[in-house]
């Protein structure tokens, strides 16, 4: 009997152990990472020939992007080890509370990223002339039909 005991106990552990794995592996996702509202510099880079991109503004875009990448992807892997926490305390049953300032981090992280990538296109109506911008913007839409 005491055998038997011990069997179901290790099992039991054994089973949880496998749970709980399960849960953490399940913590962030790439899916996660947040969909630009828009992005504009992969098609910039691209369609560099057909934008007739000068060297000036080449170089000042890859300015641009040495600088504000790294800050960026710094943001989007913020949301998503954010939104893994959100999924671990929803899955945990944690408080309210904790739940509910996850979701804030997460709204705030989001409008950072927002800004950030408003800022990008900021940037690029800057460097850009106005045809070349319009002709971007014009490839960016049509790719998302």
């Amino acid at each position: 009997m005491k055998h038997i005991h011990h069997t179901i106990g290790a099992s039991f552990l054994t089973v949880t152990l496998i749970f709980a794995s399960g849960l953490a592996q399940a913590k962030s996702v790439p899916g996660d990472g947040a969909t630009p509202v828009v992005e504009l510099m992969p098609l910039t880079m691209r369609y560099e020939a057909d934008l007739k991109l000068s060297d000036t503004q080449i170089k000042a875009l890859a300015d641009f992007r040495n600088q504000a990448m790294p800050v960026r992807l710094g943001t989007q892997n913020k949301i998503i080890s954010l939104r893994g926490e959100l999924r671990m305390a929803i899955l945990g049953n944690k408080s309210v509370a904790e739940k509910e300032a996850l979701m804030k981090q997460i709204a705030d992280t989001e409008i950072e990223h927002f800004k950030q990538r408003d800022r990008c296109v900021d940037n690029l109506r800057k460097i850009l002339s106005k045809e070349q911008f319009t002709q971007l913007s014009k490839l960016y839409l049509d790719g998302l039909r």
